[in-house]
């Protein structure tokens, strides 16, 4: 299909400063919002059942509050900054970062797929059926290994994300102590080791009395996110030293300038590589959700994609860069419908439109084998 397919490099961290110390609340009940430390579990961590009668509010370029329902959750306002509660003396400051988990030896690849699969957030069974929850997860995690196998093979028999993950959490460290904030920083991954509990327990035996909670998920959904407040949520719940503990909570951070530059300068970058730079198809490819995340369960994770990449566009026309741009969702899985437009049948439609250079830029869902890499493998050759 095309003369030049690029592959944007996957392994970006954000530069961007957090701002954490407001945080909104939606109650549906009264519609109010509500200033928010983060003192209380209930309060503090999102009930995310598609069930539950409740709004959430995002950033969007057209409206500070956008309405979707029926989530809620926490998000960071930029707009009504105050300023936070000074430390004392005997305050010891942890940062968890949250993130998906990767296998790290090809026998890993079908454990860490149950773990995946047994998730409620990943595969949403009817009441009637969740007995099946296990069982279903045991069969696809053993038909899908092999060829999960296969891709892990080709990029050295297992994942970086942890390494990645690791090293984030070092910088990140080192950028907080240079600002006189000590904090320590912990990994939590959902699927595979560190597990998230692992990470709860290490911030236990140290005593940490302020955390910051960080999903490195750019943008929220029910499935990535979600899941994992979900499960901090449970385990908060049921544990007195973290029920008392003050917390806060980040639960996507795409429009923040700096990963909105971050991922201009690598396309930027990349662009240059073309030999008709200008021409080139900047192809934003995302993870995919099926369509009922959306439009049952009000998952925001469609609506922030999309203004996502509408603010990576904005700042390369502000530097000039003029290029076509398309966005499509990738990794489909079963019979159900997802978010559309497919990245496969994208890249074909634009093979018949005669498109010569494309430049593929995966949309951070979540640094797995099965999502970032197929770009290349299933499509190069097309």
């Amino acid at each position: 299909m095309a003369e030049s397919i690029a592959m944007l490099p996957w392994s970006i961290s954000s530069a961007a400063p957090l701002d954490h110390r407001v945080m909104l609340r939606a109650n549906c009940s009264s519609q109010k919002l509500e200033r928010y430390s983060g003192t209380c579990t209930e309060a503090s961590f999102s009930r995310l059942s598609s069930t539950q009668p409740s709004l959430l509010f995002s950033n969007s370029k057209k409206s500070r509050l956008k309405c979707l329902p029926p989530l809620n959750v926490l998000v960071d306002s930029e707009t009504q900054a105050v300023p936070a509660k000074p430390l004392v003396g005997n305050d010891k400051i942890g940062v968890l970062l949250l993130n998906l988990g990767g296998p790290e030896t090809l026998d890993d690849v079908q454990p860490f797929l149950f773990n995946l699969f047994a998730d409620p957030d990943i595969i949403r069974l009817p009441r009637l059926f969740r007995f099946l929850q296990k069982p279903l997860a045991q069969f696809i995690s053993v038909f899908r290994a092999p060829k999960s196998k296969e891709g892990y093979a080709a990029i050295g028999g297992g994942s970086p994300l942890r390494r990645i993950t690791d090293a984030q959490g070092e910088e990140l460290k080192k950028a907080l102590w240079s600002k006189d904030v000590p904090a320590n920083v912990y990994v939590g991954m959902r699927y595979w080791h560190p597990f998230t509990e692992e990470a709860i327990e290490q911030i236990k035996k140290d005593g940490i009395t302020k955390l910051v909670v960080l999903p490195l998920y750019p943008q929220f959904s029910i499935s990535t996110s979600g899941s994992s407040l979900r499960l901090l949520e449970s385990i908060f719940r049921e544990d007195e030293y973290l029920v008392n503990m003050q917390h806060t909570v980040i639960p996507s951070w795409y429009q923040r300038e700096g990963y909105i530059k971050a991922m201009a300068n690598l396309i930027e970058k990349e662009l240059q590589g073309f030999d008709t730079p200008q021409k080139c198809v900047i192809f934003f490819s995302a993870h995919g959700v099926p369509l009922a995340y959306v439009e049952e369960a009000g998952d925001p994770y469609k609506a922030e994609m999309e203004e996502c990449v509408d603010l990576i566009m904005e700042e390369l026309e502000r530097r000039g860069l003029n290029n076509p741009y398309t966005l499509a969702y990738q990794s489909r899985v079963g019979p159900v419908e997802w978010l559309k437009p497919y990245t496969d049948e994208t890249i074909i439609d634009l093979g018949k439109k005669g498109v010569k250079n494309l430049l593929a830029v995966p949309i951070r869902f979540g640094r797995c084998c099965d999502r970032v890499p197929p770009i290349c493998w299933s499509y190069g050759c097309i």
